[in-house]
């Protein structure tokens, strides 16, 4: 009996020296295990701090590889990048400046990478450069002015560089003073400005510009005073016998019968008793029938000219019919819609949704702007309204692209711009968001995308059509206005630098929007494609540029403005 107890004991010994054996045997395992498994690694290649200029939309890389998917987050408001996440592998994230930094000191911000639970932190310092006018703008009565151009800056004169657009030293006068610049605060007093009395119907405008050069030499603005002077104007209208009046200046031959309805701002009674109205609308007519694919769709459309008599030709807000103003910062025109809508409705039976207002503005100034309506109830709402100033003159090239962008690209098609401004970065996720909207909801903006890859663009089928071969239809970056995450069809086209063709992918849109409101129908891409075939433009840029020129000729692009109704 007790040799069987004993062997009892010796079993359940034996067995729990068994389990304990098992229980190190698996925590071994495990330590071996977790010792072979390799941490996720975030590796940069480029510096841990990044620096920039002081001036908005200054750009540069983060470049970096993960072994898993990662994702980026930044706090700072004054920059912005993309893209925000990722795949593993080799990567790149573009940041901009989104503003010019003020605050006399250099500023910070922290861009942190995720991927598989571990983060690395990129440091982005925005350097401490300024100078700024007292002012940034001055507007001038016609009799002229005088004043001194002061500024603030902590660059040293030899650094700091003043600049002036084009033709302004015709108009203005620049005398030295006494330099009372102080190494305390750094404030200049540089000239004595003189603006002498305007004789002319014209306003005019100009610009000063403080600039500094980065490493490579290239210019950066750092402020800018923009200047006008109010034109000379004497003659009051008398006579509004005329307003009012309609005139049928094309008659559509084929289908409905889209109507276009232009009228004129700044127009006094004399310029329509000597004809002088009538030959603007005619040449305005002539020039929205100027590019393909709608110069071969003409007979589709009703055009109207209604006449507007304005008391005087004075552009502020009160004296013209339309109470326009033009900015004198911008392109941009702001202009009383409702006033233009009753204008639109004196054409007897006019579908007034599915209608293009003109609004051609008696001035030469360089200006455009599209106010694109849009109705919360009515999806097929079609109608906008486009503003464009007589620029430069009746006969002009300007004013024949600018009133085509604005009227036939913005107001008409209502397609996007593919420019970038100079004062944008990255598109945001809101700027995305409303993006995926317009396409999805009313179809806007089709010739923007914030798609890359080829196959899924909404532009793919030109891509791989040998019949657009010439026309290098891809993904360009850079469109919608933003320098990053958009992407246009082509590097140059009507709808980017004013100078050149619709690319296809636009010609499609205004030929499917003929289609649709002239004869109810959806046309195919084969219908299409045999239609461009054989109304192609002549020629094509081989370089785009963006809506800045340089310090010659200052372009402040005024994007198509939204209203709800």
């Amino acid at each position: 009996m007790r040799k069987d107890r004993r062997s009892k004991r010796d079993d359940w010994s034996y067995a729990r020296d068994y389990r304990i054996l098992q229980i190190v045997c698996g925590l071994v395992m495990l330590l071996l295990m977790s010792c072979g498994k390799e941490e996720n690694v975030i590796s940069l290649t480029t510096p841990e701090t990044t620096e920039l200029y002081s001036v908005t939309n200054q750009t540069a890389e983060i470049k970096f590889k993960t072994d898993e998917s990662w994702k980026a987050t930044c706090a700072a408001n004054w920059v912005t990048f993309s893209p925000k996440s990722g795949k593993a592998g080799e990567n790149v994230i573009t940041i901009a400046t989104t503003s010019t930094n003020r605050t006399k000191k250099p500023r910070m911000a922290q861009l942190t990478i995720e991927s598989g639970g571990t983060t690395k932190n990129v440091n982005i310092k925005q350097r401490d450069e300024y100078a700024y006018f007292d002012l940034d703008e001055w507007v001038i009565d016609e009799g002229g002015a005088a004043r001194i151009l002061t500024f603030r800056t902590n660059l040293k004169d030899e650094d700091l560089l003043l600049l002036v657009t084009e033709g302004l030293d015709e108009w203005v006068k620049l005398e030295p003073v006494n330099n009372t610049r102080s190494r305390a605060d750094y404030t200049g007093e540089t000239k004595m400005l003189y603006v002498g009395r305007n004789s002319t119907p014209y306003p005019r405008e100009g610009a000063f510009f403080l600039a500094m050069k980065d490493n490579q030499g290239n210019l950066m603005g750092l402020d800018t005073l923009w200047l006008h002077q109010d034109p000379y104007s004497s003659s009051v209208s008398a006579d509004f016998s005329q307003d009012g009046k309609v005139r049928l200046l094309n008659e559509a031959k084929t289908g409905k019968g889209i109507p276009f309805v232009l009228m004129g701002d700044g127009f006094i009674d004399q310029d329509i008793d000597c004809g002088y109205y009538d030959e603007v609308m005619n040449q305005a007519m002539e020039n929205l029938f100027s590019e393909e694919p709608i110069k071969s769709l003409r007979d589709y459309f009703r055009v109207y000219q209604v006449t507007a008599v304005s008391t005087r030709n004075r552009f502020d807000g009160a004296s013209t019919a339309f109470h326009t103003i033009p900015d004198h910062k911008t392109t941009g025109i702001s202009v009383d819609a409702d006033r233009v809508m009753n204008y639109v409705k004196k054409v007897e039976g006019i579908d007034s949704i599915h209608a293009l207002a003109v609004v051609i503005l008696n001035t030469n100034l360089n200006k455009g702007v599209t106010y694109m309506i849009r109705d919360r109830k009515q999806t097929d709402y079609n109608y906008a309204i486009a503003l464009c100033p007589v620029i430069n003159s009746l006969e002009s090239e300007m004013f024949r692209q600018v009133l085509t962008h604005e009227a036939i690209g913005h107001g008409f098609a209502k397609l996007a711009d593919e420019y970038v401004r100079s004062t944008e970065g990255s598109a945001t996720d809101a700027d995305i968001k409303t993006l995926k909207e317009m396409h999805e909801k009313w179809s806007w903006y089709l010739n923007v995308d914030s798609e890359k890859d080829s196959t899924k663009v909404l532009w793919s089928k030109f891509i791989y059509d040998s019949e657009f071969a010439n026309e290098k239809i891809g993904t360009y970056e850079g469109g919608y206005t933003f320098f990053k995450g958009v992407y246009r069809p082509s590097e140059g086209s009507m709808m980017n630098q004013n100078d050149s063709p619709f690319n296809a992918p636009s010609r499609q849109i205004i030929y499917n929007k003929v289609m649709q409101l002239g004869l109810g129908k959806q046309p195919s891409y084969e219908e299409f494609v045999e239609f461009d075939r054989q109304h192609k433009p002549e020629n094509w840029p081989l370089k785009a540029r963006t809506r800045q020129t340089g310090w010659d000729t200052p372009w402040r692009p005024a994007p198509p403005r939204v209203i709800w109704r």
